[in-house]
């Protein structure tokens, strides 16, 4: 990748506060880019750290639907060090309006386009003059409407009108990648899953040697929003029903539809951790007896790898992506939908001590298996894919 092509990534979710799922994926790709000695440039919608006023004032609104009948878009190139990025004002939200009002998407206008613009989430939003790739991350509004506060009917149709007007689609897992041809009615062949790139640099795990732990270790945590689509009562419901004394450690934001869990807490303690920083997360799982994660809907599942790759074992969802990330040898798996199957599955890894050949087993076969993730296998399917546009 060292002579490759220029790229550019979005930057609506870089380096965003609190670590976003896809703020983490763009930052490895980036990572890979720089590596591969080509720093990431990012399309921004501001400039760096500068105020931009209440982006939902009555005059930003107006200003900004004035704006949506403009044809493109033009673009400035700054510099943050030696590392340019280029800025397209308010770019992210007057696309939405725009796709919203008239089912188009913005297109931006650069003198000098690049190789490859890699939309690293799925933004109703072009460069013209390059090739246009966008990653989408899960289908599930679409799949399970019933477990997002996203609307169906519009997230379809902005799904459609990408896939075909990209030049390719990227994803995270071969689940997603057939839930998305099946929505959106496009051939797999447009589909490419190059999953995702999990991995901890030694900074971080210094750092996380350092953190403290949320509880004493030997407890069970889970990592992700509370939210019905993390089957979290269900997961308390069991967790109580298991009859463990360890205690349970949530550790993520509140979802849109924060599920009243406090019914089902049994004699041993749930503890919430609305946030925490990095080391902090990583020292959480590190010290955790096993990560809980009967999700009902992932397009990924990336808690699941980091455990793994940390020596944590894991209990996760029989099904769908979380089984294919997971896989049957490399973790217990179990029915999301039946609380007693998941109090079954707790109860195994609760019995399970230091020298257990089950648990041994476990991390043997989870650090095999999130090796395949790493960020040099990942590397290298980026820079195939890359090459292949080209």
């Amino acid at each position: 990748m060292s002579d490759g092509p220029a790229i550019w990534l979005d930057g609506r979710n870089a380096k965003r506060a609190g670590g976003t799922g896809v703020a983490r994926y763009t930052q490895a790709i980036a990572d890979c880019l720089e590596q591969a000695g080509m720093p990431a440039t990012y399309l921004t919608d501001s400039l760096q750290g500068a105020p931009v006023g209440h982006p939902h004032s009555p005059g930003r609104r107006m200003v900004r639907m004035l704006q949506t009948m403009r044809g493109d878009y033009p673009v400035t190139v700054h510099r943050d060090g030696s590392v340019p990025y280029v800025v397209c004002p308010d770019i992210f939200r007057i696309a939405h309006v725009k796709f919203k009002l008239w089912g188009a998407l913005a297109t931006v206008s650069v003198p000098s386009p690049p190789d490859i613009m890699h939309w690293t989430y799925p933004l109703p939003i072009r460069v013209k003059g390059a090739r246009n790739v966008v990653t989408i991350h899960d289908v599930v509004p679409l799949t399970h409407p019933d477990l997002t506060g996203i609307e169906p009917v519009r997230y379809r149709r902005l799904m459609r009108r990408l896939v075909r007007s990209a030049d390719a689609v990227v994803t995270i897992s071969e689940t997603t990648r057939r839930d998305i041809a099946a929505q959106c009615g496009i051939p797999l062949s447009h589909i490419h899953n190059l999953s995702q790139a999990v991995g901890f640099s030694s900074d971080e795990l210094r750092q996380a040697g350092e953190a403290q732990p949320p509880a004493p270790p030997g407890y069970f945590v889970h990592v992700g929003r509370v939210e019905s689509r993390k089957n979290i009562c269900r997961l308390v419901a069991a967790h109580a029903r298991s009859g463990t004394r360890r205690p349970l450690v949530l550790i993520g934001p509140d979802g849109d539809d924060r599920p009243d869990y406090t019914p089902f807490v049994g004699d041993a303690p749930v503890i919430r951790l609305p946030w925490c920083d990095r080391p902090s997360l990583i020292r959480a799982i590190q010290d955790a007896h096993a990560l809980l994660f009967p999700s009902l809907a992932e397009g990924f599942g990336l808690p699941i790898v980091e455990a793994m790759a940390l020596g944590t074992p894991v209990l996760t969802a029989r099904g769908g992506a979380t089984e294919e990330i997971a896989t049957a040898d490399a973790a217990i798996l179990v029915d999301p939908m039946d609380i007693t199957d998941i109090a079954r599955g707790i109860r195994i890894l609760d019995g399970l001590d230091a020298t257990s050949s089950l648990r041994l087993a476990l991390q043997r076969n989870g650090v095999e298996r999130a090796s395949q993730f790493s960020y040099g296998a990942y590397a290298e399917r980026l820079g195939r894919f890359y090459r292949s546009l080209l």
